[in-house]
């Protein structure tokens, strides 16, 4: 069994609602991360790696979202709204992070941070945020909409503004849920 069915088995078990286990399976998300582990899993020269990365394609272009199926992003990752999602593929994601419409996760070619971003664990990322440069963003944070990150930041913060600016010690406690194990 792979770490994909896995994870959806967990969310079968935890879901009592069959309306919401079908709009779970409707959801792009739900097919964005299925298709990405199959591209990761074949080659491109093998008949389901080449047709995985082909549909893989086709969604990127239909919900507007541009992640490469290099990207690393753990389990339990949300997009919650699709639409202008930028990562590079550099980046990595960790796991049960919540990212919403406009996100960018970008790389800076020169300078002292030149990269591209981590997220820890439990990120969750508002509407229209960047995220720039060899950073590293801590676990449970919460990082504001249009939000312009370009530092490090340290666990359980929040971080709101342009330029950005840590706030408060709360984090992301309260906003991340259907958290996979």
């Amino acid at each position: 069994m792979s770490v994909g069915q896995q994870d959806l088995y967990r969310y079968v078990r935890s879901t009592s609602s069959g309306a919401a286990l079908r709009c779970f399976f409707k959801h792009p998300g739900f097919r964005f991360v299925r298709l990405k582990r199959l591209c990761e899993s074949y080659s491109a020269v093998h008949p389901v790696g080449l047709i995985a990365r082909l549909w893989y394609k086709r969604m990127q272009v239909k919900f507007g979202f541009q992640v490469p199926h290099t990207c690393k992003i753990g389990p339990g990752f949300f997009m919650g709204h699709y639409g202008n999602i930028v990562f590079n593929q550099d980046a990595v994601v960790g796991a049960n992070c919540n990212v919403a419409q406009g996100v960018t996760l970008g790389h800076v070619s020169r300078g002292s941070k030149t990269g591209s971003p981590t997220l820890g664990d439990r990120v969750w990322v508002g509407a229209n945020a960047v995220v720039v440069g060899k950073i590293s963003i801590g676990n449970d944070v919460l990082i504001a909409p249009l939000a312009y990150v370009n530092f490090d930041v340290p666990d359980n913060a929040l971080v709101i503004g342009n330029p950005a600016t840590i706030v408060k010690d709360k984090g992301s406690a309260g906003y991340i849920n259907n958290t996979l194990s």
